[in-house]
């Protein structure tokens, strides 16, 4: 009696390796690290906080003051006597409000040296200021004595929006931006990550790719250090502190990008 013929193995099924469940998160990291930052790059811009100075209201009075005060002595735009009574213009001291303050309040007596002159004058003390008036005069000294703009012209522009618009409108931005990079990812993901031949990589995709690089890069070493310079918390910090922060967030975005790079160049992908 004949016997069935054993059907060969498959070896291929046999010892075909399991895919690993990590692979794929870590085949898409570089770029979903570079679509985050880019994605971010326009919230940070919009909500970076900007200093504002002393407002044409405090300008005024401080002028009104600095006049009927000051001037007899430092002269109309803070030029001083020479020989006699210092300079407040371009004068190195008054840079230090608190300073000018305790002078104003409790005058000054005996020899200062202002830009390399000598001046020995007395400077009484000015009692009779309110605390708003020396905020207003030093607040003027300091602008330079810069002349208030002052109000803008009214321009008749209809009904005005809600309080609520702007802020709606600044999420509502940054939602289509987070979807238009959504879709790009899923719709360029693919070519970007895509492992194959140098040797017949598109144009597309090779511009495809190093502008992903590039765009991370200058995001990562630029725009998110200055920004960080900027958050009020860092600003209180010691001059070295902040030195620190910048060059770690630095450093840091480099190396991830240095990375980024390595990983690509490592699975063929770029």
């Amino acid at each position: 009696m004949s016997k069935s013929p054993i059907p060969p193995r498959h070896t291929a099924d046999v010892d075909a390796p399991t895919p690993r469940a990590g692979r794929s998160l870590t085949r898409w990291l570089p770029l979903l690290t570079v679509a985050f930052a880019t994605a971010a790059f326009p919230f940070l811009l919009t909500h970076a906080p900007a200093e504002a100075g002393p407002s044409d209201e405090t300008l005024i009075e401080g002028a009104e003051v600095y006049t009927a005060v000051c001037a007899s002595c430092h002269q109309a735009g803070g030029i001083g006597i020479a020989g006699q009574f210092p300079p407040l213009k371009d004068n190195p001291n008054v840079a230090d409000a608190a300073y000018v303050e305790n002078v104003i309040r409790n005058g000054l007596d005996g020899p200062i040296t202002v830009n390399g002159e000598v001046y020995d004058a007395v400077m009484p003390a000015q009692s009779a200021l309110s605390d708003a008036d020396i905020v207003n005069v030093i607040a003027y000294i300091q602008s330079g004595f810069a002349a208030p703009s002052g109000p803008a012209p009214t321009i008749d522009t209809g009904p005005v929006a809600g309080t609520e618009l702007p802020l709606l409108a600044d999420y509502t931005i940054l939602v289509a931006f987070l979807i238009a990079a959504g879709a790009g990812v899923l719709v360029l993901g693919p070519r970007v990550i895509a492992a194959g031949d140098r040797r017949e990589l598109t144009w597309f995709d090779a511009g495809l790719k190093s502008s992903v690089i590039v765009v991370g890069m200058i995001v990562g070493t630029t725009i998110i250090p200055s920004r960080v310079l900027e958050i009020e918390t860092v600003q209180q910090l010691p001059r070295i502190a902040q030195d620190l922060i910048a060059v770690s967030v630095w450093l840091g975005a480099l190396g991830a990008g240095l990375w980024a790079l390595w990983y690509a160049h490592r699975e063929r992908r770029i």
